[in-house]
């Protein structure tokens, strides 16, 4: 396993291809609506809360904070994930905007559909946040080329997409799109790092150090769950963070010498 992990060409698309079979699977069965309506009743059965903590983990700005205890010790990983962010932030909304697919609530009756937070309808295909949160288990798994490290990051990145769907906003096909979208964004965002270094310069870290703390501060400070049983878990990680990243952070600013 370890060795088929360590293939270039698996490590890249091993996930989008897996994505996109499921898709391909949906579309011809015509399950797109029974898979979403099988995810959705998780929530009645394990707890509201599982969910709309979970479904945060693929929340762009945490995305990008959870980024930061690496600043100071891998740099080339969080340029690596800045400019996956960047791809990502252009792909999906460009998408959303090409397809005007609506959400599962605005094409089912409240008394079929479990939503938990707010009742998105529009902007259905891909999913944002199952995007956000395989762009950044993909940057994870090309840089450090674990499988253990591409099992876990994976795995929670397909809790996310399990999350949409349990949280009523996305169909199953958003969902494997947004795997899709996320990863090959990643695969883009780690190949143009291998060859524009400026995010690995002292002068890059340190920009991107100040970016990362300040989307940490506004996590803290100013971001708004759309459920409020996940109300606490946003500052709780923006301070697991900022402790973390501390031996980071004083390694850019110590004085030379």
């Amino acid at each position: 396993m370890k060795g088929l992990f360590h293939d270039v060409a698996l490590r890249r698309y091993a996930v989008p291809a897996v994505a996109l079979l499921l898709a391909l699977i949906i579309l011809v069965s015509r399950g797109n609506q029974a898979v979403f309506l099988l995810f959705n009743g998780l929530g009645p059965h394990t707890g509201d809360g599982l969910w709309a903590n979970w479904t945060l983990l693929g929340d762009a700005l945490v995305i990008l904070v959870l980024s930061l205890p690496f600043v100071g010790r891998h740099p080339a990983l969080v340029w690596s994930v800045i400019l996956t962010a960047v791809l990502a932030g252009i792909a999906v909304p460009l998408l959303k905007y090409a397809f005007g697919l609506p959400r599962p609530p605005a094409v089912l009756s409240p008394e079929v559909i479990h939503v938990i937070g707010r009742a998105y309808k529009s902007g259905s295909f891909p999913s944002g946040h199952t995007a956000a949160a395989f762009a950044f288990a993909g940057v994870l798994s090309l840089y450090f080329r674990s499988a253990w490290v591409m099992a876990a990051t994976v795995g929670i990145a397909v809790g996310v997409g399990v999350s949409r769907m349990a949280v009523g906003v996305h169909w199953p096909l958003d969902v494997a799109g947004g795997a899709v979208v996320g990863w090959l964004c990643a695969v883009a965002g780690t190949w143009t790092t291998s060859r524009w270094r400026w995010g690995a310069s002292l002068t890059g870290q340190r920009i991107l150090a100040v970016l990362l703390l300040l989307c940490t501060l506004a996590l803290f400070f100013f971001f708004k769950a759309d459920s409020p049983r996940a109300a606490l878990l946003p500052k709780g990680i923006a301070i697991a963070v900022l402790l973390g990243s501390l031996p980071g952070l004083v390694r850019l600013w110590r004085p030379p010498g």
